[in-house]
């Protein structure tokens, strides 16, 4: 009798490990990514379809490129921390350049274009600053520099 006792004990956490494992959904981890997301105009402000954008880490020169949508919008995402450079070029227009986009943790970086017309051998290069409120989503995030992580007070820190 007490070894069928303990073989169903034994079937039974068998049984309850498996469930509780197939029933665990997966958890959101925290991410080190943004996103750069925004919208090609020309200079009347329609919208310009089929721009090609590049988008290139000023640190490491790797680069990714998309072309803009029916609504002249594009969106890069996910984009890890960091400094980029965006290129816009497109037929019969000039090619525009920003330079030093900071992409920070969950970050929405909104940067829009307005094309001017001319040849595409020609550039044109725009320098933006980050605004200082964000109203494309609602995460918050921040980012902590090596002062403020120096700054914290520790536990047995003798002054």
């Amino acid at each position: 009798m007490k070894r069928y006792g303990f073989a169903w004990v034994l079937r039974s956490l068998l049984a309850v490990s498996i469930f509780t494992t197939l029933g665990i959904k997966p958890l959101l981890a925290q991410v080190d990514t943004g996103s750069i997301t925004g919208t090609v105009t020309d200079a009347s402000g329609a919208v310009v379809s089929g721009a090609k954008i590049t988008l290139t880490n000023e640190g490491t020169a790797a680069n990714l490129a998309t072309t803009s949508g029916s609504d002249g919008g594009y969106k890069f995402s996910p984009v890890r921390v960091g400094s980029y450079k965006l290129d816009v070029a497109a037929q019969g227009f000039k090619t525009t350049s920003t330079i030093h986009v900071a992409v920070d943790v969950s970050s929405n970086v909104l940067i829009n274009f307005k094309l001017q017309p001319g040849s595409v051998s020609e550039t044109i290069e725009v320098t933006s600053e980050v605004p200082l409120l964000q109203t494309q989503d609602a995460s918050v995030g921040q980012v902590v520099n090596q002062k403020s992580v120096n700054d914290l007070p520790l536990n047995g820190r003798n002054f």
